[in-house]
């Protein structure tokens, strides 16, 4: 891990060289008026076994370093469209963020910087450029906003003590897991991987802010599929992200959690098969965190309103109603903990040196509020809520952090089950489902396409107006913000904590949903898109360790 010492020293060869990037000039052309590094040293750690085998086993260290240098001033320098496009691979720029990690010699990170911020400059003009020349033709709708805004000038440094990860340990639990896996009957196949990330994070500025954090995250992945007779590729995963060792299970628990998955995929694999759904649904806690993540929380991030691409369904919404029940969104990235657990999407000054705040987006079904980075998306008097983020290049852009979805008269499970029996029965439909689980989920939030959202069913069941319930496959939930909002009539009463990543324009990042269940008068279901294949044409082979094991019992007798 970086040492203090070396976060020292780190600290002091960015903020000179940011010193230096306010000296650079171009006759004719605009000054930078502020300069940024954010220096991400990442440990990483990953094995992957399938079979009993250990097919990667990979530990590596990188050292990135962003640069944001800005032209003109706070009124107006050359970011345009909220920083949401500023993602070409082709940048020469691109080509200097990936620095040494020598500790004891950094004349290689200087040199590296220095050609960073040179290439940064150039890209910066020819921006500033564009962007004046775009008004002569093209109205700006952000015009009279700030390009940037001002912020108090800030000084933390929390390293705080990274977990040791034991390469060999991890390599033989996915072996033994793996082949405990295999054994396993009526499976196509199945895998176990295991991944450690391990960061220091340090922010300098002109400004004088100076941030250096320390973050983790474990993952522990169990997948398991099926090919049934007509050629659908069935799985089922047990995925386990966690911000500490501690928190990942032990041998014995990992099977039973493994064993309830299996059991579910081969339940799956005999499950009524249905094309689709318009009705009454129950999502339990899990799937809700999902719907709310994809139906409004990218919806709420503020760059988003700052591009003329979105569709900004929100926009100039504030205490416009939106959802009909008293329901409360909030996003507090400073929330380290919940019912025990570690909140992986937690953290505490963003990647603009801003501290985090408590956000609250929706306050009793009203709009309230949006996810904002130092770009102002409102005139006059603007800070931002510490939103910024971005993966390692990228420009940081307003995303999800720690999203918690709260109500009042919260129901439980058993009576939220009672209510959607009745909500069948009442529309006269002839069965309804709940989703217990989900695997995923994506959104499309341009105009340029259709404003809906979908997410991926792992495990669901029909419910009658019995209250029998079936096992069901073959689709996924799909819905558009508005409507799916206003379909919900009522909640739970016991909220679980999902700790998962997302990808957008700023990288994949961790993040944490806490919500509790969810019930809606409709919900549009699809089928999913599955391409059939033929089964194996040869048997599989049998398992050579299966048979020395077989002998050494026999030896022994």
């Amino acid at each position: 891990m970086v040492t203090q010492r070396t976060v020292e020293q780190l600290i002091e060869i960015l903020k000179r060289d940011a010193r230096r990037a306010l000296k650079m000039s171009v006759r004719g052309f605009p000054k930078p008026y502020y300069c940024s590094f954010l220096l991400k040293d990442v440990h990483w750690f990953n094995t992957w076994a399938s079979s009993g085998s250990t097919c990667r086993s990979q530990t590596d260290r990188s050292r990135n370093v962003n640069c944001d240098l800005r032209l003109g001033s706070y009124d107006y320098d050359q970011i345009v469209e909220g920083g949401l496009l500023e993602h070409d691979e082709e940048l020469e720029s691109l080509s200097h963020s990936t620095v040494p990690v020598d500790d004891n010699n950094f004349d290689g990170l200087r040199i590296t910087v220095w050609k960073l911020l040179e290439s940064k400059f150039r890209e910066a003009i020819a921006d500033y450029n564009q962007k004046e020349a775009s008004r002569i033709s093209m109205r700006d709708p952000n015009n009279g906003l700030k390009s940037f805004s001002r912020t108090k000038r800030a000084a933390y440094r929390h390293l705080s003590r990274m977990e040791k990860v034991d390469p060999d340990g991890w390599n033989k639990f996915c072996k033994k897991a793996s082949l405990w896996m295999v054994e396993l009957p009526k499976l196509s196949g199945s895998w176990v991987e295991f991944d450690a990330s391990q960061e220091t994070k340090i922010f300098v500025s002109t400004e004088g802010t100076v941030v250096a954090q320390n973050s983790q995250v474990f993952s522990l992945t169990a997948n398991f599929h099926k090919l049934t007779k007509e050629g659908s590729r069935l799985e089922q995963e047990l995925v386990i992200n966690c911000g500490s060792i501690k928190e990942l299970p032990d041998f014995a628990l990992f099977k039973e959690l493994a064993l309830e998955k299996y059991e579910k995929l081969m339940r799956i694999s005999r499950a009524t098969k249905i094309h689709a759904f318009s009705g009454p649904v129950l999502l339990h806690p899990g799937p809700a965190g999902l719907l709310f993540h994809e139906a409004v929380g990218h919806r709420l991030e503020g760059s988003r309103l700052l591009s003329s691409g979105e569709g900004q369904t929100f926009k100039d919404q504030e205490g416009k109603q939106l959802l009909k029940i008293p329901v409360t969104v909030r996003d507090n990235p400073l929330l380290k903990e919940f019912n025990g657990e570690r909140c992986i999407g937690s953290y505490t000054y963003d990647d603009e040196g801003v501290k985090a705040a408590d956000t609250v987006l929706i306050k009793d079904g009203i709009l309230n509020d949006y996810l904002t980075t130092r770009a102002a998306i409102k005139p006059g008097k603007f800070q931002s809520n510490g939103h910024a983020r971005t993966k390692l290049n990228q420009r940081p852009i307003s995303r999800m952090g720690v999203t918690i979805i709260e109500t009042k008269n919260g129901l439980p499970i058993d009576r939220l089950k009672e209510r959607l029996i009745q909500e069948i029965r009442r529309q006269k439909k002839p069965f309804g489902m709940i989703v217990y689980e989900t695997s995923g989920g994506e959104t499309d939030t341009t105009n340029y396409d259709f404003q809906a959202f979908s997410g991926d069913i792992a495990y669901a069941t029909l419910v009658y107006p019995t209250g029998r319930e079936v096992p069901v496959r073959g689709v996924n939930f799909v819905g558009t913000p508005l409507q799916s909002l206003s379909n919900i009539i009522a909640m739970g009463d016991s909220p679980e904590i999902d700790n998962g990543f997302c990808g957008a324009e700023s990288g994949l990042l961790p993040i944490t949903t806490i919500s509790p269940a969810a019930l809606l008068s409709n919900l549009e279901l699809q089928g999913k898109d599955e391409e059939l294949v033929t089964p194996h044409i040869l048997q599989r082979p049998k398992s050579l360790h299966r048979k020395r094991k077989r002998s050494k019992q026999r030896r022994r007798s």
